[in-house]
């Protein structure tokens, strides 16, 4: 009758221990929200030189989040804010020109800011991300095609983490950039990669200086 009565205040005390467990990984599961980290997370775009070259130049990105779930693509979102004045060309004289206002115009337009509304799913890995880009004070619809690389634990940060990489091209006529037609071509290729770490609140949601699309 005792060891009877012990499994049965074993069994006792299990349930709510089981129903806790049940109750972590449910919130585990389902749309987890990220804030950006800035270090591991960066742009890099690539513009034709006459023909001769792709010049190169990479961007930091000030701030933003993104919301994703493994399981429903559909309600992942992104708001990332990028520091324009944050350029590097790897030439200070040329990145003096880029930043100036003939093209990005970074000390009237410090920051770009990119809202993501949709994500499209292609394969298991792999999906559009629809959203719209603010740039130099013009909104243009922009799609990104995104990878998915992982989500997990950083085991040197101790902090849980999701990757993406991401690629698409603008037109930088588009943008009002249209001096210099026969030096730099008007695609820009953009190669973006990202690191979120796992944030129970999502952040308020960026502003940035808009105008309506040209």
């Amino acid at each position: 009758a005792q060891a009877m009565l012990k499994r049965i205040s074993s069994a006792l005390v299990l349930v709510p221990l089981l129903a806790l467990a049940s109750s972590a990984r449910v919130h585990a599961a389902g749309v987890q929200t990220y804030v950006l980290d800035p270090v591991h997370t960066q742009i890099v775009f690539f513009a034709d030189h006459l023909g001769f070259s792709h010049g190169i130049g990479r961007l930091k990105v000030k701030q933003g989040w993104f919301q994703f779930d493994n399981d429903d693509w559909s309600t992942a979102r992104a708001d990332v804010v990028v520091d324009m004045q944050s350029l590097d060309m790897g030439d200070a004289e040329w990145t003096k020109k880029v930043g100036a206002n003939a093209f990005l115009d970074s000390e009237r337009w410090p920051t770009a800011h990119f809202i993501g509304n949709s994500l499209e799913k292609e394969t298991a890995r792999s999906g559009i991300l629809h959203g719209d880009l603010w740039l130099r004070g013009i909104r243009h619809a922009v799609d990104l095609a995104i990878t998915f690389n992982r989500q997990g634990n950083d085991p040197y940060a101790f902090k849980a983490k999701a990757g993406f990489s991401a690629t698409t091209t603008l037109d930088r006529f588009d943008f009002g950039m249209k001096s210099f037609r026969d030096v730099v071509a008007g695609p820009v290729e953009l190669r973006i990669e990202v690191e979120g770490i796992r944030n129970d609140r999502r952040p308020e949601e960026s502003t940035s200086n808009v105008t309506e699309k040209h």
